[in-house]
């Protein structure tokens, strides 16, 4: 998985100035096609654009392709490749672009599960990915149409985390698929998409297999893990992870997959930061640390737990702040256009988005990579995280959600902080009105301590009232009418 800068920035210049199709109604086994030059991120900003590339050599984060820090930035537009036409995707890719987004959750094949219009995999307009239903048949338009959205994605400098196969296509469109299909359909996707940048590889969604021994898999597992095979033995070494089922999950929950994923997908629509700290800890203590990104919550305008309250801004921003303050190296947010019902092109700019653009930016204007979890009970192993082995918030965190409980992202008030280990920088997330008690012996002299407005992140800041005793009181209300404020504490 680890590549050199220098390896990643060549790689970079050839992806950026050839890729693109093969003519033909339909490619077989026997004519694995690779796209040619088309030039799908060229332009006079090519360089400058970053794709999600790698794993840090300490595990925690991504690289790009230049080796540097990413932040993941993402949306979920699962069925777009679908649904959109391609004056629609470019509209997409270009807005999600502006507004800082760098990286899309999105499924290559259609199913009715994911948004997609039709259980053969077709698009709207009725272009089928196969011929008489054969994994291993492609019917050329279609894959020609995918090949224009990656470019589009590519060029706005989007990195795809795609699914060749989800799990709903495993009810339809792949259900009669061995693995010895599977295995020739991975090979022939990573072939074709080779010189494209922006690709990272995920299976499953909402994907609980159905077998008793979870370590040797279920038919299901096999199916997936050829297609893997298929892909690796391509030779594309693309990051890698699967997504497991709800209400609450990690990748390296399942012990067929835990060998094979490169990263953590982090599912959680209770307090996120459990699962987050869950997959950061268990990275701390393995030999092959992975990062444990948070992909999939509560989504805008949607709320799959009934009883409780519907999803607000305000149950986003918490969402993202408890991951982020608790080591997740970016994250993901979806909202219930991920369908793409009529009238989804006015939705593309809401309070939540402009609001989440806004922390972005401020944690991409922070040494984000060098965060640690502030936690009670110190995340220290082999001295991956070295300094950083007392809490600095010491009283007024609240009670954290136990994985025992289905609790509402809004019925936790659990504070969550990150610091670095020089104490250059630390940052805390308090969603609810009250005063916290910090450990002053870990306040650098002479450090600036600020409140930021998670509903306005761009905006003026508030000094924070830090008594001598290490107790300091939120501002009250934000802008948004709600009281979750952000304490910034640098050097």
């Amino acid at each position: 998985m680890k590549r050199t800068a220098a390896m990643l920035a060549l790689m970079m210049a050839a992806s950026c100035s050839d890729a693109g199709d093969s003519g033909g109604a339909q490619i077989s086994p026997s004519s694995p096609t690779t796209v040619a030059a088309a030039a799908p991120c060229s332009g006079p900003d090519s360089a400058d654009r970053r794709y999600i590339t790698t794993i840090s050599p300490d595990g925690r984060y991504f690289e790009d392709q230049y080796g540097d820090p990413v932040l993941v930035r993402g949306d979920s537009p699962w069925s777009g490749l679908v649904d959109w036409s391609p004056e629609q995707a470019e509209l997409y890719f270009a807005d999600r672009a502006a507004r800082g987004f760098n990286a899309s959750i999105i499924s290559a094949i259609g199913a009715p599960g994911n948004g997609g219009p039709s259980d053969q995999g077709a698009t709207f307009d009725g272009i089928e990915p196969f011929v008489d239903g054969d994994i291993t048949a492609w019917n050329e338009p279609y894959w020609a149409r995918l090949d224009e959205y990656f470019r589009i994605a590519c060029r706005h400098g989007n990195t795809l985390f795609l699914y060749p196969v989800d799990g709903w296509n495993l009810s339809d469109v792949f259900a009669s698929a061995t693995p010895q299909q599977a295995f020739v359909y991975g090979r022939m996707f990573a072939q074709r998409y080779a010189r494209f940048p922006n690709l990272v590889w995920l299976t499953g969604g909402d994907y609980s297999p159905d077998t008793e021994d979870r370590a040797a898999g279920a038919a299901s597992d096999h199916v997936l893990r050829a297609m893997l095979d298929g892909i690796r033995a391509a030779g594309s070494d693309r990051p890698f992870s699967i997504q497991l089922g709800a209400e609450r999950s990690l990748s390296t929950d399942n012990p067929f997959w835990e060998p094979l994923v490169d990263w953590n997908f982090v599912y959680m629509y209770m307090p996120t930061y459990k699962a987050v700290l869950d997959g950061y800890a268990r990275a701390a203590g393995a030999r092959d640390p992975r990062p444990a990104l948070f992909s999939e919550g509560n989504y805008e305008g949607e709320n799959n737990q009934s009883d409780t309250a519907p999803t607000t801004d305000g149950t986003l921003r918490r969402q993202a702040l408890w991951a982020l303050t608790s080591g997740s190296p970016g994250e993901f947010r979806g909202s219930d256009d991920w369908e793409f019902r009529d009238g989804w092109e006015t939705r593309l700019d809401t309070p939540a988005v402009t609001q989440l653009e806004a922390i972005r930016e401020l944690w991409n204007s922070w040494p984000w990579w060098q965060l640690v979890p502030d936690v009670d009970e110190p995340l220290v192993v082999d001295g991956l995280v070295p300094d950083v082995d007392e809490p600095l918030v010491v009283d007024g965190r609240g009670a954290a959600s136990t994985d025992e409980e289905m609790v509402d992202v809004l019925d936790n008030d659990y504070v969550t902080a990150a610091r670095t280990p020089d104490r250059s920088l630390a940052v805390v997330y308090v969603p609810t009105r009250r005063t916290i008690r910090l450990d002053p012996s870990l306040v650098p002299s002479g450090a600036t301590a600020v409140w930021i407005d998670p509903a306005d992140a761009g905006g003026p800041t508030q000094p924070a009232d830090l008594k001598p005793d290490g107790t300091v009181p939120t501002p009250g209300a934000n802008r948004d009418g709600n009281e979750d404020w952000l304490l910034a504490i640098t050097t």
